[in-house]
């Protein structure tokens, strides 16, 4: 409609008197009639075509304009979610990029550390950490912009607190993470801030003692003065002690007599070395040593040797001292003792640790590797290297994550499966999520891997080897599909031979029935005597292929009872019409009792009548002529009790636990037969019921089958589709 309008208003006025010439004058057109109608026609074809490109155009536009809008709603819930997950845990993470101002994403730590809130007061180091510590994050963050090569440092603020340092490169921008530390890295953080103020402690005791002993020969005011300076380091919690060239006692602090608990007015007597170590001794606040003699002359050779000497000392009360001997140019010895008890102690404690941590894994099945916070690998045991090929010369070096990733990926091309490992291990992020999968490798080998992130900062990865596992547990899904497919295959093939012996079955007792019957003549005596085993033994074979029909619904689960309430007594009045021809020919007689109160019960009735026929049609075939067989019916509390009893030879005790099984029929010298089926169909159906059948019985006093059933039914099974071709009997 669109072009048609716009060839319309594209004519030009005049081409009208041209087509009005050309109505009344069929003669040709002049050729320059035809050049202006050919240029006319021509910018409308431009025209049309450039309106669908215009059309076309303003969709792909409004379809990238919608793309572009859902992009920008995903970004913006990453980044919430982002915001969420750093905001997790309390830090302050710094970004800083080659052009754009440096960007504060988090900063949650308490007020407390002192760490800033700004971002270019974060970076003026020195207005909120020590001068140390100052110093060297300057220096570390000037090395990782130059070269790129991350840190992990312990900090100390202006507000005593200690935190750690952690910074890295993410592409052109570097990466700065503080928060706080605890547990045994803020122990060693402590120690190594008291290692340094003891160093600086050293350096400064050892140079005033040099400006002592070159003051101490020009004047008396030097002395004076250097006395105060001695003073000033009474308070000093480690001890020392200065002896001259003759090595006399000359300076000692208090931390050196409550050391050693001497007397301070027999120190100021300005005792030799050796006396103090002999008194020392003999109050046993040494450690005993075979050859003292020999140690002590060893220790006090250090005398004018200008060489500085340590040792560690074992004291009697389980302290241990790091000695420091420092001979001076000029004879003398000064003495600095370290009481590190404590620093001993926790590094026996984390080497124990570490050993009893490495044995540990070693004896694991799995393989575990540890990596640290800058990706290299800590920590691994046998099992870790032996499933992915790798040497302990290789693992030893301390490998970064990715040389790691790259040894394992011969054994396994999967780039996304290391992708995932070296995220994990290298991320910088507050909340690291882990992770478990399983793969299957070239060579056959099935394993678990299972990644943990640590509370240092480190990652645990563990891969199990779970071949054999996998291996039994598909061969066991195969195995279990084979058995079903052999049982449907059973019970299909049960179904159909029982339909297809029926059908021929039926027509045989058919014929049997019309020739006895006189409307088709009379049988003579023999004649009638065959016509009537037919039928006996048709009716057997039609009842046997009934059971083995039954028995096949119920084994494929597809049998389903038709609950309802029915009476009892017309259960078992239908089950004593079925054995009436049987009663009769056996001469023996049934004897019914129902208990009072007795009325109805919630069951399938037919079921119900077919499990009664089967135990009245047992006992009568077990059953001697003229004897008598018994039904009784009570209640049990909520059960009822179906009881059929008979005077037959009774059941031996060796066969009385397969007598329910399928196809174990014995005679016991009686004139009973069949297939077997019958009590086999019994327990079945009163199972589908929820109840139970039980036997008691002895040889040579009959049998006693007891069925007890459930009054009431808490779920209605739906009804079972019958077939229609199925000729039931009583039961």
């Amino acid at each position: 409609m669109t072009l048609s309008r716009v060839l319309a208003y594209s004519v030009p006025a005049w081409l009208l008197p041209i087509q009005s010439a050309h109505a009344e004058d069929s003669g040709f057109l002049s050729p320059v009639t035809l050049l202006k109608l050919g240029i006319d026609l021509g910018v409308i074809a431009f025209s049309v075509g450039m309106i669908i490109a215009c059309l076309r155009a303003i969709k792909q536009a409004r379809a990238r304009e919608a793309t572009a809008a859902a992009e920008a709603e995903r970004l913006a819930l990453s980044e919430n979610t982002l915001e969420t997950v750093l905001a997790a845990e309390p830090q302050a993470l710094l970004t800083l990029g080659e052009s754009a101002k440096p960007e504060l994403l988090v900063s949650n730590l308490p007020g407390a550390f002192g760490v800033p809130r700004d971002a270019m007061r974060l970076l003026a180091f020195e207005q909120w950490l020590d001068d140390t510590s100052a110093a060297d994050l300057e220096a570390a963050m000037k090395t990782l912009a130059e070269h790129g090569e991350p840190f992990n440092l312990m900090l100390h603020t202006k507000r005593e607190r200690y935190v750690e340092a952690d910074g890295r490169t993410a592409g052109h921008t570097l990466v700065l993470k503080i928060r706080d530390i605890a547990g045994q890295r803020l122990e060693l953080a402590e120690l190594s801030v008291k290692h340094k103020e003891l160093e600086k402690q050293v350096a400064a005791l050892r140079s005033l003692l040099d400006e002592s002993k070159r003051n101490e020969r020009d004047n008396a005011e030097a002395r004076a003065l250097l006395d105060t300076h001695f003073r000033s380091f009474d308070r000093l919690a480690t001890a020392f002690a200065v002896f001259d060239s003759t090595q006399r006692l000359a300076h000692y602090n208090q931390a050196y007599v409550d050391l050693w608990q001497l007397d301070a007015a027999w120190l100021d007597t300005r005792p030799r070395d050796g006396e103090i170590l002999d008194r020392l001794r003999q109050a046993r606040r040494l450690e005993e040593r075979a050859e003292f003699r020999v140690w002590k002359q060893d220790w006090l050779s250090a005398y004018g040797t200008g060489k500085q000497v340590d040792d560690r000392w074992h004291l009697p009360d389980g302290r241990m001292l790091h000695v420091v001997a420092d001979a001076n140019s000029d004879g003398g010895v000064t003495y600095l003792y370290e009481n590190v008890t404590e620093h001993i102690a926790l590094e026996s404690r984390f080497n124990a640790l570490s050993q009893v941590q490495r044995e540990t894994l070693d004896t694991l099945r799995e393989g575990v590797a540890v990596f640290g916070s800058n990706g290299r690998l800590r920590l691994y045991n046998s099992a870790f290297a032996s499933i992915w090929c790798l040497t302990p010369k290789l693992l030893d070096a301390e490998p970064h994550v990715d040389e790691v990733t790259a040894w394992c990926s011969l054994l396994y091309d999967t780039p996304e499966e290391w992708e995932r490992t070296r995220a994990i291990v290298t991320s910088i992020v507050a909340e690291r999520r882990s992770y478990d999968s399983q793969f299957d490798r070239p060579d056959g080998t099935v394993l678990s891997c299972a990644a943990l992130p640590l509370p240092d900062g480190g990652t645990l990865l563990t891969y199990s080897d779970i071949t054999d596992s996998k291996r039994a547990e598909r061969a066991l899904i195969e195995k279990n599909e084979a058995l079903e497919t052999t049982d449907r295959l059973k019970s299909d093939f049960v179904s159909h031979v029982s339909y297809e012996l029926r059908t021929p079955l039926n027509s045989m007792l058919g014929f049997a029935q019309m020739l006895v019957e006189p409307v088709f003549g009379t049988l003579n005596d023999k004649q009638r005597e065959y016509v009537n085993d037919i039928l006996s033994s048709g009716m057997t074979l039609r009842a046997i292929v009934d059971d083995i029909l039954d028995l096949a619904t119920i084994d494929a689960g597809s049998l389903r009872l038709q609950l309802a309430p029915v009476h009892v007594s017309s259960i078992i009045e239908a089950a004593k019409q079925g054995v009436e021809e049987r009663l009769k020919q056996n001469e023996v007689r049934l004897d019914i009792e129902i208990e009072d109160g007795v009325d109805e019960v919630f069951a399938d009735a037919s079921r119900v009548t077919q499990i009664l026929y089967n135990l009245l049609a047992n006992a009568i075939g077990f059953s001697e002529p003229c004897s008598v067989a018994r039904l009784r019916c009570r209640r049990d509390g909520a059960m009822i009790a179906f009881s059929v009893e008979d005077e037959g030879p009774g059941i031996p005790e060796d066969f009385q636990d397969t007598v329910f099984d399928r196809f174990e029929s014995r005679t016991q010298g009686s004139r009973h037969r069949g297939a077997g089926l019958g009590l086999s169909i019994v327990r079945s159906l009163a199972e589908l019921h929820g109840g139970t059948v039980t036997l008691d019985s002895a040889t040579g006093r009959g049998s006693r089958f007891t069925v007890l059933l459930p009054l009431r039914q808490e779920l209605e099974a739906p009804e079972t589709e019958t077939d229609p071709m199925r000729a039931k009997q009583a039961g």
